[in-house]
This record gives structure tokens, C-alpha cells and sequence, in this order.
């Protein structure tokens, strides 16, 4: 356990690039105060462009560094935006349609034994809307610890989980008891799924066709997937604060073999530069790196058409947002945008927000004054 130091909530940097904003820090050091949130990062974006960037706080208390533009934060869930865009580099080369069967491109079948006959789809998946779910009492002995980097390979996990000749394998426990398509119900696995058929279908690991298809074109040298790979004492410890004791505990850091569904490592900058990129019909540095189409399918101008991976956010002043939070033992973070305005904004925290008011309190803060 560690005690809250006298300093810890003080602002460290503002990039002078994008200009001093004393009500954002005053509304940012006044919430971390108040949610015991050791270190915060966020940015905003306009039309392409970082517009606003700020770093607070401490990376890590014991070891007094504070959160600079060095700092990389366990990002958790909103991940899956990244995940999702990964796959959609293939749709955009016309390796699979949306409405295909995943089964024609794994290596073993995947059906919800209680509708045997029903397909479950790329769709399915990235609406979480596949009928799988999340087994808590199998896949909580990885997401509970804090034991670094999985031992396990995402495709072991997926075929214990998924083939009935898994060891792992519940019929009641990992798929729901509708056919797929009928409800939506958030699962971690189906998007673990995801990222492996990205691996089926580019021949090659998920994290390298990242690297090679996103975080390389995008600048993002220094995102990765994996603890080992990644500067260790720049990585963010994440905390949890304990109003009885009045203390800060480090969580330590996690990994699990789901990790495309929320095992990222980066900084908002970094994140921008794929936000950037998503806002502006997939360019990034007057480079193409993702197709348009495939953006439009996932997070359409139109909201009526429905939407993948993302959610909307409605803000205190009505604006509609598509958005993802990410949680984890000791982290919080959010990443949305307008798609019509094309404003967007990250935070990146190595603490915990409990309570949905919070969320938004920060979220409308900030749409209110970064701008």
C-alpha cells in the first residue's frame, strides 16, 4: 500500500504545440483529486488534429515518476476498436463478407450447441451479437492476476473455450441460451475470436499484422500488444485506492490470452494518431491507411445504420458520440468522436472510475473545455 503524496494530483505537462487550457487542467487535477486517480493522460482532436494534450499525475507513487508523453497505459477494453479495425484491413481487400460463416475460415468449428445449425458471423462478432459469452468463472483466473505477459496462445484458449472436444469446453456456461443474432450481450471472447481470424486469414500472428497494418503506418512505435516488448519503466502501475485505508495499492500488470480483446499498451498520443486516421476516411499523414469503406461499416456517418465494435455516448449537451471504455484491475480509459464534427477525445488512467456518473462527469468535462 502506498499513501497519496502531497503532489500527486499537481498538472506536469501541458504541450505548449497546443496551447496552455488552465480550466481544463483546474477541471482535470479537481477529478483526479476527487476519484483518487493517481495519473491521467488525454488529447483532443479537431478536424485531424491534436488540438489539446495533457499529462498529470504519477506514472508510478512509490517511485515518484510522474505521467509524461513517455508514459504507456494499459488501455484495457477500448482496445477493441483497434482489434476491430484490424480485421477490417482484410474486408477492405475482400478477404471475407461480413455475413460469411466464421467456420469456413477456422481450423475448428465454432456453434452455439444449443442452435447447432445457426452460423455465427463476422457480424455476430463485432456486434456481440454471436451468442458466445464470457464463462467468469474459467476466464477470471486470467483477468483477476497480475502476472505479466498470457502463457497461453490465443488459439489454445479459443479452441478449449469453443470446440466441443475442448478442455474448457461448457455448453452452458460459454454460449447463451438464444441463437446468435437475437440479443447483444458484450463478450470478450468473441472479439479474442476476432483477432484470431485475423491470424486465419492474413497467415500470419495477430500482433505482427498489427504491427505491420496499423501501428507502423500510423506511427505508433511504440504500442504493443505484449509487456515484453514494451519499455518497462515507462509503463504506467496501475492502482486501486482503498477509502478505508486511505491508500493507493499497485495492481501490478496484467496479460491475458484474450488479449485482442483488451491487452494494448500505449499512450494518447499515440492513440491519436489512430483516431486521427479513423475520423479522417482512414488517412493518417497524407497516407492511406485504412480503407473508408470499411470505416463507414463500422461506425456509419448515419447512426440508424447500425454500428460495430463502437457505442454511441449521448453528451450533457446532446451530441452523439461512438465511443468505448476499457476497464481493468487499476485502469480506465475512453476513446470516442463525432463522426460529423470529427471531434474526438482519449483519456488514458492508471485508476479506477466505479460509478457511470463519474464516467460522465469526466467525459462532458472535457468535451466542454478542450476544445
Amino acid at each position: 500500500m502506498v499513501k497519496l503524496l502531497p503532489f500527486l494530483l499537481q498538472a506536469f505537462f501541458i504541450n505548449a504545440t497546443y496551447g496552455q487550457k488552465p480550466a481544463v487542467d483546474s477541471f482535470v487535477t479537481g477529478e483526479m483529486k476527487r476519484l483518487h486517480i493517481p495519473g491521467f493522460e488525454a488529447c483532443a482532436i479537431d478536424s485531424g488534429k491534436v488540438v489539446w494534450i495533457g499529462y498529470y499525475g504519477f506514472q508510478h507513487i512509490d517511485k515518484h515518476i510522474r505521467v509524461s508523453p513517455q508514459t504507456l497505459f494499459d488501455v484495457a477494453s477500448t482496445t477493441k476498436t483497434i482489434t476491430g479495425a484490424a480485421l477490417m484491413q482484410l474486408y477492405a481487400a475482400g478477404r471475407f463478407q461480413l455475413d460469411d460463416d466464421v467456420n469456413a475460415y477456422l481450423d475448428f468449428s465454432v456453434r452455439n450447441p444449443n442452435f447447432p445449425k445457426t452460423p455465427i458471423t463476422f457480424r455476430q462478432l463485432l456486434r456481440h451479437r454471436s451468442s458466445i459469452t464470457d464463462n467468469n468463472d474459467y476466464l477470471g483466473q486470467f483477468w483477476d492476476s497480475s502476472k505479466g505477459d498470457p502463457t497461453v496462445s490465443l488459439r489454445d484458449l479459443l479452441v478449449n473455450y469453443l470446440s466441443p472436444d475442448g478442455a474448457h469446453y461448457d455448453r452452458n456456461k460459454n454460449f447463451c441460451r438464444y441463437p446468435p443474432n437475437a440479443q447483444s450481450e458484450y463478450c470478450n471472447i468473441g472479439i479474442a475470436l476476432i483477432g484470431y481470424l485475423v491470424e486465419r486469414l492474413s497467415g500470419m500472428p495477430f500482433d505482427d499484422f498489427c504491427k505491420k497494418q496499423l501501428f507502423q503506418p500510423l506511427a505508433m512505435q511504440r504500442t504493443d500488444w505484449f509487456l515484453r516488448n514494451v519499455d518497462s519503466q515507462y509503463i504506467a502501475m496501475p492502482y486501486r485506492y482503498s477509502d478505508s485505508l486511505q491508500q493507493y495499492q499497485a495492481c501490478g500488470y496484467e496479460g491475458f490470452p484474450d488479449y485482442p480483446a483488451g491487452a494494448l499498451y500505449t499512450n494518447v498520443e499515440e492513440f491519436s494518431h489512430f483516431l486521427i486516421a479513423w475520423t479522417q476516411h482512414g488517412r493518417w499523414n497524407n497516407r492511406q491507411v485504412m480503407d473508408s469503406n470499411a470505416i463507414q461499416q463500422l461506425t456509419p456517418v448515419d447512426f440508424n445504420l447500425g454500428f460495430h465494435v463502437w457505442f454511441l455516448y449521448g453528451t450533457n449537451k446532446g451530441s452523439l458520440l461512438y465511443c468505448h471504455t476499457g476497464r481493468g484491475n487499476g485502469v480506465s480509459t475512453f476513446i470516442s468522436y463525432n463522426p460529423r464534427t470529427t471531434k474526438g477525445l482519449i483519456f488514458l488512467t492508471n485508476g479506477e472510475l466505479n460509478e457511470v456518473a463519474d464516467w460522465r462527469r469526466i467525459v462532458d468535462g472535457l468535451y466542454e473545455k478542450a476544445f
